[in-house]
């Protein structure tokens, strides 16, 4: 009887261990910002553009929230960048749909920060969805509006639950 229940409970603890939507808290990750497009629109959308321009820093929480620190460096004085996306899909090209997730605005000499939060419920909807993501994040003034750059960082890799 003892090693019935020994044998039951050891079962147990195996299930609940691999039931899905765990998620364990990750380590902050650092991508670059590229400047993909400069200011006034110059440039080819392709996610190739010059380093320099800052960095995205994102984790999760246990509970599968993404969190992201955008710091922009060098772009356009004064600017508004009401355009701050994380894009399913690790490029432009193979983008499925867009979040809007927050704003960022620079001083005078071009450089901001934004602290954002996705709580994991906004991630497990369309366009993202359960599992392993390699997402990206794009940064502009706003939907369709290159005037003042766009600026993108590629491997954002996270777990939605």
């Amino acid at each position: 009887m003892k090693l019935k229940t020994v044998f039951s409970i050891s079962l147990l603890l195996v299930a609940v261990a691999l039931l899905p939507g765990s998620v364990a808290a990750s380590a902050a990750t650092k991508v670059d910002l590229v400047q993909d497009v400069a200011s006034g629109g110059v440039g080819t959308l392709d996610m190739l553009g010059p380093t320099g321009f800052g960095f995205v820093n994102f984790n999760q929480n246990a509970n599968g929230d993404l969190r992201l620190t955008v710091s922009l460096k060098n772009a356009e004085p004064n600017t508004n960048y009401h355009g701050v996306f994380l894009v399913c899909g690790p490029t432009h090209a193979s983008a499925c749909g867009f979040l809007d997730v927050g704003e960022l605005t620079t001083n005078g000499q071009g450089n901001g920060n934004a602290t954002l939060k996705l709580p994991v419920a906004v991630l497990q909807a369309s366009p993202f969805g359960p599992g392993s993501r390699t997402d990206h994040f794009d940064l502009l003034k706003g939907v369709g509006d290159d005037s003042a750059g766009v600026y993108a960082a590629s491997g954002i890799n996270y777990i939605v639950p």
